[in-house]
Parts: C-alpha cells; sequence; structure tokens
C-alpha cells in the first residue's frame, strides 16, 4: 500500500512544514449529547482498521546518489484518543508517531492531522467512518450506511422516512480497499496533449500581512459563524453560483471596501479547489487539493453584485476546467522536483522558507470548502462542524455544512475585527442572517522536527 515508496503527492507539505508552519488541520464535529469516551475509543479503533494507508509513520531514506527523501513506514500502533482539547504533538511518541491523532471533550469529538497525510476530501471519508460507528454503538446499532437527504425546510432532527435518504459511500472495517484509494497520482507519467486555456495575468495583490489597515498579530484567532444552510441555497440558487464562490466574492468586496486606493493591488482570494475529479483519482486518499485565484480586478469595483457573481462563476469555470487543473497539479510536482536538486531535506526545507514571501504575495487570503458533509444517517446526531488549519496568510477562511448548518471559522491575525465586520455587513447586506458561536485562538496541532535524522521513527 505504497508504504516504503517515495514520497511524491506529499512533498509540498513535508518540504514547507516545521514547528512555526505546522500545516495542520483540526476538524471537530459538535454532537447533539455529551461524548461517551469509551465508545469513541472503540469507534476510533474500529475506524483505524479501514484506513490501512493512514496506519503509517515517516521514514527517511536515500538513493543511490545519496539524496535524502521520505517514505511511509508501517504504523501498528494505536491512533491516539486524548480526553481534552490539549493538542497532541503529531509525528512523535505522543500521537504513537502516527500523522493524526483524536481527541474529545463535554459533547465535541475532534480530529488534528498533518496536511501532507490527507486533505478534507480524505478527512471527511474518516470522520464519516468514525461518526458511523461511534452513532452504531451510542444510538443505534442497526443505523444505515446511507446519509441524510432531506427535502427543503425539512430538518435532519425530523424522523426520516426511505424518500428522504440516499447513498453517502460510508466506509467501514471489512470493506474491499480498492488500489485507487492508495496509489499516488504523482507516481504516474503526466498526460501528453492537454490543452490548459489560457488565464490572464495576475495582477499585484493586496498582501494583508504588511498592507492591513489594522495591527497584524503573530498569534491567530478563530471566529465561528454561523447559519442556516436553507438561507445561504435559496441565495446562490438564485444567483447560479455557489457557497465557495460567493463567499469569495464576498470575502473580496469586503477588502476592497476598506482599501480604495486601487495602486495598493486587488483582493484575491485563493479559492482551495479538489483536484481528484480532473485527476481521474476519485478515490485517491492524499492531499489533493489545489487552488484557484479568484480576483476582485479593478474595473469590477464599481458593478453590482449580480454582474460580480456572474464574472466570479467564469473565473472557476475557466480555472477549474479539466486540463488546468492537470497542469497545475504538474507544476507543482515539477517545482518540488527542482527542490530536489538540494540533497537533502533539511536544506530543501530551508530552501522553501525562503520562498515564504513568494506564497503571501500570491493571494490576499484563503478560502477552503471541501462541501457539504454528508456524514450518513449519524449526520442527525451532529449540531455543528468547525475546521481550523495552519496557514501562512494574515485572513483565511474554512468553511462546513452540516445538519442544515454552514460553519464559517474566520482565522485572522489581526488585532481588532476591522475586517471581519466588513465581512459580516456583506453577508447582512445579501439577507443571511448570523449569529458568532465561539471565538477563542486557532487551534492546530504541532508537530514534531522530523527532518532530523535522530530524531525520525
Amino acid at each position: 500500500m505504497n508504504k516504503g515508496k517515495k514520497l511524491l503527492s506529499e512533498r509540498f507539505y513535508l518540504t514547507w512544514a516545521g514547528e512555526q508552519m505546522s500545516w495542520t488541520v483540526r476538524m471537530t464535529l459538535k454532537m447533539r449529547d455529551a461524548v461517551d469516551g469509551n465508545l469513541l475509543h472503540q469507534a476510533v479503533e474500529s475506524t483505524r482498521q479501514r484506513y490501512p494507508y493512514y496506519q503509517v509513520k515517516l521514514g527517511m531514506r536515500k538513493d543511490g546518489n545519496g539524496t535524502e527523501y521520505f517514505v511511509y513506514e508501517d504504523n501498528s500502533a494505536p491512533w491516539v484518543v486524548n480526553e481534552g482539547e490539549r493538542l497532541v504533538r503529531l509525528i512523535s511518541p505522543e500521537s504513537n508517531n502516527h500523522l493524526l491523532a483524536f481527541c474529545w471533550w463535554e459533547d465535541s469529538i475532534a480530529i488534528d492531522f498533518f496536511h501532507c497525510l490527507t486533505d478534507g476530501t480524505g478527512a471527511y471519508n474518516i470522520l464519516r467512518t468514525l461518526l458511523y460507528e461511534y452513532a452504531c454503538r451510542q444510538y443505534d446499532a442497526t443505523l444505515s450506511r446511507e446519509r441524510i437527504s432531506l427535502p427543503k425546510g425539512i430538518h435532519a432532527e425530523r424522523i426520516l422516512t426511505p424518500e428522504g435518504m440516499s447513498i453517502a459511500n460510508v466506509r467501514v472495517a471489512g470493506d474491499i480497499i480498492s488500489p485507487a484509494e492508495w496509489e499516488d497520482p504523482a507516481a504516474q507519467p503526466k498526460p501528453d496533449n492537454l490543452h490548459p486555456f489560457p488565464v490572464p495575468e495576475r495582477p499585484r495583490c493586496i498582501n494583508l500581512t504588511t498592507q492591513a489597515k489594522t495591527a497584524v498579530n503573530e498569534a491567530v484567532e478563530t471566529v465561528n459563524i454561523l447559519f442556516e444552510e436553507q438561507e445561504m441555497m435559496k441565495y446562490v440558487s438564485s444567483g447560479d453560483t455557489s457557497p465557495a464562490t460567493l463567499v469569495s466574492l464576498l470575502l473580496t468586496r469586503a477588502i476592497a471596501h476598506l482599501h480604495p486606493d486601487v495602486a495598493e493591488g486587488v483582493p484575491m482570494v485563493a479559492l482551495a479547489v479538489n483536484q481528484r475529479p480532473a485527476l481521474g483519482c476519485p478515490q485517491a486518499g492524499q492531499t489533493m487539493a489545489g487552488a484557484l485565484r479568484l480576483t476582485l480586478n479593478n474595473e469590477m469595483r464599481g458593478m453590482d453584485l449580480e454582474l460580480q457573481q456572474t464574472i466570479f462563476r467564469g473565473m472557476v469555470a475557466l480555472q477549474s476546467n479539466e486540463d488546468n487543473v492537470i497542469e497545475s497539479f504538474w507544476q507543482t510536482q515539477n517545482t518540488q522536483d527542482m527542490f530536489e536538486k538540494v540533497p537533502t531535506l533539511e536544506g530543501r526545507h530551508q530552501a522553501m522558507v525562503k520562498a515564504f514571501s513568494v506564497v503571501l504575495s500570491a493571494a490576499t487570503a484563503c478560502v477552503s470548502y471541501v462541501g457539504k458533509a454528508n456524514l450518513g444517517a449519524a449526520e442527525q446526531y451532529v449540531c455543528e462542524m468547525y475546521t481550523e488549519a495552519y496557514t501562512p496568510y494574515a485572513l483565511t477562511i474554512e468553511m462546513s455544512a452540516v445538519g442544515g448548518t454552514f460553519c464559517i471559522s474566520w482565522m485572522q491575525r489581526f488585532a481588532d475585527d476591522t475586517y471581519l465586520d466588513a465581512f459580516l455587513d456583506e453577508l447582512h447586506q445579501i439577507g443571511i442572517t448570523y449569529r458568532i458561536s465561539t471565538r477563542h485562538p486557532m487551534t492546530v496541532a504541532p508537530i514534531a522536527d522530523y527532518r532530523k535524522e535522530g530524531g525520525m521513527i
């Protein structure tokens, strides 16, 4: 299952990450009832059996020329399940050297994972399995491996009928595991005859780490914003757009309002996109997330919202064309090949860290939305879902949708709410009623210093 083979798709995060830039993610399910820790331990162990390709630890090897590279090695130790919100250091004895861990407290269950292991799509698969295993033990041993798909206006807590159900692809131990889940697309040759659409040259964008209208902190605060899914879907349906595209547009509008001087640059959002469909690997478990660049160009500033939505939809359609996505994926692989001209892992890391300012200049902010959680029939026991992720940007939005509720995790490095208030005003102007549920220092797991050979497990 790819163990012992040179890691390829994982190289971007493996090369860049460090103790100051963990590139880790926390996904939190807020349950409708208090969590039973004993049952959760059992559910995690059953879930672990379903994902042998995530039962790994990092290993370091050298090729015939002495060039270092990473591999995954077998790790039969159990996944760690910690009681309380305390973060477990990943890739260390605290996590049994795994690249993911779990914790629980009161009514919440969280998964922490290193982004090189997988992305939001892969983590959703794990959470679907985990929630199913837990709900079977806590609530209903005959629970269906199907998801809730209710008519508009019908909430998840209502009694379900067969007409309100559809397949969710909840994976469980005992399934036949297809090689398509663990084979690395980057190990295949690049396709011939790609014809990506030409993309307009990107203008200089506003850099909020240096140009923000308020003080920028080193620490990151997470603000969780909730609103009804039906409100969002009603609006995006009428505007023929999507939740992620709409939120990206509203964010650029808010930033443009605070930066009226076009000489400063233009607001540009890096919108995460799932590369699996274009690459022909829908089941791939690796990190297969790329980014589209959505820009509120100067000529768009005076347009009405409807026209701006049309232009943003066009940007998404252009950049998410299959050949464009494939080309972008291979450009990333080619860049990592260039870094490998440096023979040591630590040397590559230092080289990539020096490129930090280049990355920051490539977008003003980041928006990520995996899509509806579709957690299966067990979704009825979940009321909220939050995603927090390390990011180098001063402003990042992670979106989740579960149980009829949209959850926006707004992660900011700002000393005040100047940008948050501007964004919330954009929501208000299109008629979306929101509430702020919590705010706290961003909570993502640290990682061990895994590049030093003496520190490798």
